[in-house]
């Protein structure tokens, strides 16, 4: 089977692609060491459950091509921040579109509305009909006699009730000293180079910067958007407090129409399309901009800080949970208090009432009324919220989260979050994602179901190294995109940065984005400006206007051009599905 490779970060030897870094106890392999790890494998006729039992030693961001004469392998690592697509009888690439050309594929009514309603697909199929993309730790095998797919590290956080936590060991202990672990790696991979991480309002990428300022390694960071938006005033705070360099890229409409719609942007769109997730957008012209003007590396590596504890951060309240109410716990069950927000959405700890609540929250681009897809969506959810379990291994809160958590981590971040790692490959830069660290994963599975709901121990620790970092009195080392006040948006760039008040602003005082964020969903008033990839004309013609996700799915599936408002337009904010046709 031949295997069509477009990315110039393979090494090819021997029957066998490798691609990216793993860690295999203290051994580091990459390119040619990687390879013979695998070369091992196939010299011994190595089964399926023999390449994942490999798959699972090694720890690090990867991909691998195996061919031989009776089956092709490919494996990807837990976060699947290497995507491969394949189809039975046809070749294997790191290209979705490649695939579907090479097998002539139609579009599947079922996936293409999942993609349709949430942006990405939630198993191994794409929007094409018989062509598939590898899952996060998973191992597959294809043959003559069809496909076969191993799983060699899944994900199932801890809770209350879960064995793994009824030890000794202290979660927050634990998870400090994996970090440890995953910035030695980091370190170890970056070498003398120096660090970039795309710093945000959130806890996230203030983590990394803070701990490795700490550790003395030269950190640069970036912001985009619109000067004024939270975000950007909270990261250019941060930098300042943590004494790095920081790098700003200013959006506006115009430009992003220029960005989006130049040879640059229809090769970026149509290269990261692989038929499982729309391609991420936010920061491509951001990379782009900062280094072709010199202003960040080419030389360095770069680590977004996506951290298998967002899925915890969107976790509904369940039914039985013990509710926690500061200084101390309130015992467990229904709450009373209406306005609670935690408690607002009560849900029952069942697969049932999970499924309902995914659908309810997750497919929601566009309204829709569908039997036939919800039929499906259900079987979908179902099979991703549990995996290979029984339906009877949720029973409670912890389980019921543990589930919630690992529908998101694969059917959302491994899909369509990671996906923004093409953003880096397309500008030609070197990415890690120390945060997704199997290392880090580990530990924040054994972290209790309370300690990780709104990503409470992750966050506390980033609180901590920033204070540490920073020399930050508690109250700032708190501060985020959420809670800066509009006094610190009009001060933020004369206490930080006053020297780019004439260049960033033009001179004015006033920010020039101060819009509310219940405004934010509105074509002229999103802090990104990114409405400016539509057409004026094409969004006059909305008349119940969709966020720019929704319109970009229908635009991926040729539904709606973008810039041609002669063509057809959706009136309403109602989609009618392929499953209904």
């Amino acid at each position: 089977m031949e295997a069509t490779l477009r990315h110039d970060g393979w090494t090819r030897t021997d029957g066998i692609a490798v691609r990216g870094r793993a860690f295999e106890d203290d051994r580091f392999l990459e390119g040619d060491t990687l390879a013979v790890r695998f070369a091992d494998a196939r010299a011994v006729d190595a089964t399926l459950e023999e390449i994942a039992s490999i798959g699972a030693d090694l720890e690090g961001f990867f991909a691998a091509v195996l061919e031989d004469s009776d089956a092709t392998y490919l494996v990807a690592d837990g976060a699947r921040s290497v995507p491969l697509y394949y189809g039975t009888g046809g070749p294997v690439s790191d290209r979705g579109r490649l695939v579907r050309e090479a097998l002539e594929a139609p579009t599947d009514p079922i996936t293409e509305s999942e993609f349709l309603l949430t942006r990405y697909v939630t198993g191994p199929e794409t929007i094409w009909s018989g062509v598939y993309a590898t899952r996060p730790g998973e191992v597959v095998r294809i043959d003559d006699d069809g496909i076969d797919r191993r799983t060699y590290r899944d994900y199932w956080p801890a809770g209350p009730e879960d064995e793994r936590t009824n030890g000794s060991a202290n979660p927050r202990t634990g998870l400090e000293s994996a970090l440890e672990t995953a910035l030695d790696r980091l370190e170890r991979v970056a070498g003398d180079r120096p660090v970039v991480v795309p710093l945000s309002g959130g806890y996230d990428s203030r983590l990394l910067a803070s701990a490795l300022v700490d550790r003395g390694r030269e950190v640069i960071g970036f912001t985009f958007g619109r000067s004024g938006h939270p975000d950007v005033e909270v990261s250019r705070e941060i930098a300042a407090r943590l004494g790095i360099r920081w790098e700003f890229c200013d959006y506006d409409e115009s430009t992003w129409r220029e960005w989006y719609r130049g040879p640059a942007g229809r090769r970026y769109v149509r290269e990261a399309f692989g038929g499982d997730a729309l391609p991420f957008l936010a920061e491509w012209p951001a990379v782009r901009e900062l280094v072709a003007d010199g202003r960040l590396p080419t030389d360095a590596l770069y680590c977004p800080g996506h951290t298998v504890a967002t899925p915890s951060e969107r976790l509904p309240r369940f039914v039985g949970e013990c509710r926690r109410s500061e200084p101390s716990s309130v015992g467990c069950g229904p709450a009373v208090d209406a306005d609670d927000a935690l408690d607002r959405e009560l849900v029952a700890p069942d697969i049932e009432a999970l499924v309902d609540y995914v659908l309810e929250r997750h497919y929601a681009l566009w309204e829709w009324d569908d039997p036939n897809f919800e039929d499906a969506a259900r079987e979908r959810i179902q099979r991703g919220l549990r995996g290979d379990r029984d339906p009877s291994a949720v029973t409670g809160p912890a389980s019921a989260a543990a589930a919630s958590e690992r529908w998101e981590w694969r059917g959302r971040m491994a899909t369509f979050t990671n996906g923004d790692l093409r953003v880096y490959e397309d500008a030609g830069l070197e990415w890690w994602l120390p945060l997704w660290d199997p290392v880090y994963v580990r530990a924040w599975e054994r972290v209790p179901l309370e300690a990780r709901r709104g990503k409470g121990l992750h966050a506390a620790l980033a609180r901590e190294r920033y204070r540490r970092a920073a020399d930050v009195p508690d109250e700032r080392a708190g501060l985020t995109d959420r809670s800066l006040s509009p006094a610190d948006r009009y001060l933020a760039l004369v206490r930080h940065s006053p020297v780019r008040q004439f260049t960033e602003r033009g001179g004015d005082w006033m920010p020039p984005f101060l819009a509310p964020r219940s405004t934010w969903s509105e074509p002229g008033s999103h802090p990104l400006s990114w409405y400016g990839v539509v057409d004026d004309a094409v969004l006059e013609e909305l008349p119940a206007f969709r966020n720019l996700y929704a319109l970009r799915t229908l635009a991926a599936t040729g539904r709606l051009d973008l810039e041609d408002a002669s063509e057809p337009i959706p009136d309403g904010p109602t989609v009618r599905l392929p499953t209904e046709d």
